[in-house]
């Protein structure tokens, strides 16, 4: 065979005696539940993707994507997974997760006395048959069969990550896993097979137990859960015999995209749409260019392949449920009635075209009131950009007054900004809670989405205060920052914009010091731990400005600071010393700022 692609269900994926080897040369385990953007949560996204598409009662099947696989051995059911070991580690352990789920509420005993009898046995069966799912049973010299993974990673140098996975997979601690003489990545690595499964875990807590306790009526949702993860979640399983071959294909798949985009699709769609309009009356469309229709919109707006997936969610208020061109046909149907077919292209166009320039404005962010721009500048590097733009698009796609979008975006960065400095994961569920607000037209109900209460604005001024020593999330504060200061600024003709993606966060204090600088002789060891990584020791800087800048005394680093155009780093270059009450001070203004602009 050449390659093969076949749809498969979790109940096939992880059929009877078939075995996945991840090869050495495949990189280590990256999907993560501790991040704060959709880069590294993929593994709570996922949990949330999947519990909204089963409580929607969808009669279709969750498509995760893809797998590449090389046929080892057809008759032993073995194969070799060029692409794909992410989800289907994930899958692992979230099934993992479900038997330990039910492992710990029967030795805790957390069962409703009265149904006991009753949810025992159901527990029980419940665990074998996932143990029968993720385990091949392989059978030893006797009477024993002894369980072996369905998946595996392969090692034959290096550090052992498939004995991590055995221990996750028996619902082991950390603590059987020899870490002392690993690497820090290796530590990173291992610690994200266990959190990943304490995650699903706690979600499962959270879901299938009613005050902390299993009833039979959750016992019920669980097992409803787990026959819809069964048999309505599914992945395309491309198979091939040839490595070759199945590289080819993961390069396609990863590299070069699909041979038609969604944006390919829609153009096609979208011309042909408008050919079945002109041949519906040649005499009153006889002007019609099905063309030059596409080409307007391509040359005046930023129709990209993004469009159409923040269109598509924008409109129906969720996530993709297959492809976002699949997703828009679905709209073109729907979106307006039969009495209005014959126009219902040149409507659906309309709209279209009235989306896409607000998707422009956003992204090129052209916006009268510079609140509203800095807003949108902050929002869009937060590390959620889809999201987002999905969310504006909505926002701006209503006429509202100025002060309520103002306050909606508030809000917002509020709730993000919360999110970064605390332990509150993003999720996209409030998001689509709001874009349906917004459909409404209640932007109130929308803003309400993301208001901190009482107590988390009070959290919230103290995290300000406290040391950030992630250095992406504490330049989105010092941006933040210079934000504040725009925003107090007076209207002027020349106008200077931060350009966030070359600037780069710059500490006063050097975080290494060297021996014979100033910061050493100035700065005490008590002051420099406390203040090193506070906000009144930030800065930002250009990229080659921040690398000149390296550990060198005030001396040195002022006259690299004086090349800058932004005021909070030519403030500094200002000093003709530099005084551990300077940072103090400085910190507290900075707070102090951030609070007051953010209405805290």
């Amino acid at each position: 065979m050449e390659f093969t692609p076949e749809q498969k269900v979790l109940n096939d994926l992880f059929g009877r005696d078939m075995t996945y080897i991840i090869p050495q040369y495949q990189r280590p385990y990256s999907w993560d539940c501790m991040g704060k953007s959709d880069k590294n949560n993929q593994v709570n996204m996922l949990w949330q993707d999947l519990m909204d598409f089963y409580e929607s009662k969808s009669p279709n099947i969750y498509f995760m994507g893809s797998m590449v696989l090389v046929v080892s051995d057809e008759g032993q059911r073995v194969y070799e997974v060029v692409d794909g070991q992410q989800r289907l580690t994930t899958l692992t352990i979230l099934l993992t997760a479900i038997k330990c789920f039910i492992k710990e509420v029967t030795a805790k005993n957390i069962i409703l006395p009265a149904e006991l009898e009753q949810l025992i046995p159901f527990l029980k069966s419940s665990s074998e048959a996932i143990d029968e799912i993720v385990f091949n049973q392989k059978r030893g010299q006797g009477l024993f069969t002894i369980p072996e993974k369905k998946v595996k990673i392969q090692t034959t140098t290096g550090f052992n990550y498939d004995n991590v996975l055995a221990v996750v997979m028996q619902c082991g601690d950390v603590s059987s896993i020899s870490l002392a003489e690993s690497s820090t990545e290796q530590r990173e690595v291992s610690m994200r097979y266990f959190n990943n499964r304490q995650y699903f875990i706690q979600e499962l807590n959270n879901k299938f137990l009613d005050k902390g306790i299993l009833t039979l009526e959750k016992a019920g949702d669980l097992d409803s859960f787990f026959y819809f993860l069964m048999n309505k979640v599914s992945i395309v399983q491309i198979k091939t015999s040839k490595f070759e071959i199945a590289y080819q294909i993961f390069e396609i798949l990863n590299n070069r995209g699909l041979p038609l985009s969604n944006k390919d699709l829609f153009r096609n769609f979208l011309i042909n749409k408008f050919f079945e309009l002109k041949s519906s009356n040649e005499l009153l469309y006889k002007d019609l260019d099905p063309n030059a229709k596409w080409i307007h919109l391509e040359t005046n707006y930023e129709l990209d392949n993004e469009f159409i997936s923040r269109y598509v969610e924008s409109k129906r208020g969720k996530s993709q449920q297959y492809s976002a061109f699949n997703d828009l046909q679905e709209i073109y149907k729907s979106y307006f009635h039969d009495t209005l077919a014959e126009n219902k292209t040149l409507l659906f166009y309309t709209d279209i075209e009235a989306n896409l320039a607000i998707y422009t404005q956003i992204l090129n962010i052209e916006f009268e009131n510079k609140r509203i721009r800095n807003s949108i500048h902050f929002l869009l590097k937060l590390g959620n950009q889809s999201y987002i733009l999905t969310l504006l698009l909505s926002l701006f796609r209503k006429e509202y007054e100025e002060t309520q979008i103002l306050d909606f975006l508030m809000a917002l960065e509020k709730q993000m900004i919360y999110m970064l400095l605390g332990t509150l994961r993003f999720s996209s569920k409030p998001v689509y809670e709001a874009i349906n607000h917004l459909n409404r037209g209640d932007i109130r109900a929308a803003k309400v989405v993301f208001d901190l209460d009482t107590s988390k604005i009070t959290e919230l001024k103290t995290l300000f205060n406290k040391s950030i020593k992630e250095n992406d999330i504490a330049k989105l504060i010092i941006a933040r920052y210079y934000y504040a200061i725009d925003n107090h600024l007076p209207e002027d003709v020349i106008e200077q914009n931060l350009n966030f993606d070359k600037a780069t966060l710059e500490h006063i204090i050097p975080q290494t010091p060297n021996s014979t600088t100033n910061w050493i002789s100035d700065f005490d060891t008590s002051f420099r731990e406390s203040y090193t990584y506070k906000l009144g020791n930030m800065t930002l800087l250009t990229q080659k400005m921040n690398s000149a800048a390296k550990n060198y005394d005030f001396t040195r680093k002022r006259e690299i600071y004086g090349k800058t155009k932004l005021s909070m780093t030519t403030e500094i270059a200002a000093l003709s010393t530099i005084t551990p009450d300077f940072i103090e001070e400085r910190h507290h203004k900075i707070v102090q700022c951030l609070i007051k602009d953010l209405g805290l």
